[in-house]
């Protein structure tokens, strides 16, 4: 049985597409390479795909749309806001409501649609009164442009005071094998209030992928060479955890990406993974894990062998973390 999540009022697959990989972050990834991937996913059975104006700064919207954009109606659609780039092109987390509202209809221009299903504040901007990005997602969704409405990363006070205006469908932040506190604490939230909680990097950026085992054959301007977890000595460290890990998969009959997917979504009913990949194997693998049955005794099992307090470095750089709103309680 593959195992389905309410969001909005879809009943999407427990797995989802993350498209972000086609156009920045990790090895670049050719349009037709892109165009072929996209339709795959989707002849393979992904039904929810996810996106945002970030992404390639808008390149990866307009391969949805030219890629299979003819296909609209075959799945749901989520992009983001609220973190594109300046007038200098450097990238920027603005949430000032004029802004949000430009990004929304440059997303839609970009994407081909009049509808966005589920449009996300990719992050909270520490500048700006919550309350006002959030009037601006809701204007939106009242002049029917985007259905509901999302966020990204926000610490369980913000999650609160978004609540306050209006429905949230979705709450997106990080939750894997090695990254949970304090993103948990606004899963265990959004299981109370009947939000869904979609988990981005649930393979550790590809750490759990199993494949890069050198952090030497990622290219020049792959995003992980920033990461504190991917440097020399605590990359290392984590490698052995890794082989731990693709040990118990083994003795599953699983792949160790299917593990770890199976260890994200069996933390609540509520709960769906968003992996990304280039790759139409990787992808059928991926989507391949919401069949997946373990036992809660396995699923323990691979908890233990990585956690966060067994993982070497931080998820993000200081800098990094210094910007999401989920992290602030750490630095107060």
């Amino acid at each position: 049985m593959v195992k389905k999540v309410t969001l909005g009022d879809a009943n999407v697959t427990a797995i989802a597409y993350g498209c972000m990989g086609l156009s920045q972050a990790y090895e670049p990834c050719d349009e037709e390479q892109g165009i072929r991937t996209l339709n795959a996913v989707l002849d393979m059975g992904y039904d929810h795909l996810d996106t945002a104006a970030l992404y390639g700064f808008g390149k990866n919207e307009e391969l949805l749309n030219k890629a299979i954009g003819h296909r609209r109606s075959e799945y749901f659609l989520a992009s983001k806001c609220g973190l594109y780039r300046d007038s200098t092109g450097k990238r920027e987390i603005n949430g000032r409501p004029e802004v949000l509202t430009k990004t929304c209809e440059d997303s839609l221009r970009r994407l081909g649609t009049d509808c966005i299903d589920l449009y996300y504040l990719h992050r909270i901007d520490l500048n700006v009164p919550v309350e006002d990005s959030i009037g601006a997602l809701m204007n939106m969704r009242d002049q029917g442009k985007i259905r509901f409405i999302g966020l990204s990363e926000p610490s369980p006070e913000t999650l609160e005071k978004a609540l306050n205006l209006c429905q949230i469908a979705a709450v997106q932040s990080e939750l894997s094998l090695w990254t949970r506190s304090p993103n948990d604490t606004v899963a265990d939230i959004c299981s109370r209030k009947g939000i869904a909680f979609v988990s981005y990097s649930p393979l550790g950026r590809g750490f759990f992928g199993g494949k890069v085992r050198d952090t030497a054959v990622l290219t020049e301007k792959d995003i992980r060479h920033t990461m504190p977890r991917f440097q020399a000595d605590n990359f290392a460290s984590n490698l052995k955890r890794l082989d731990e890990l693709s040990a118990l998969a083994e003795e599953n009959g699983i792949t160790v990406a299917q593990l770890a997917l199976a260890w994200v979504m069996a933390q609540g009913d509520h709960i769906l993974a968003i992996p990304g990949t280039r790759f139409e194997d990787r992808a059928r693998e991926n989507l391949d894990a919401a069949r997946s049955l373990l036992t809660d005794e396995v699923i323990a099992h691979a908890g233990r062998i990585v956690s966060p307090e067994s993982t070497a470095g931080e998820r993000w750089t200081e800098t990094i973390l210094r910007e999401v709103d989920s992290e602030q309680n750490r630095f107060r």
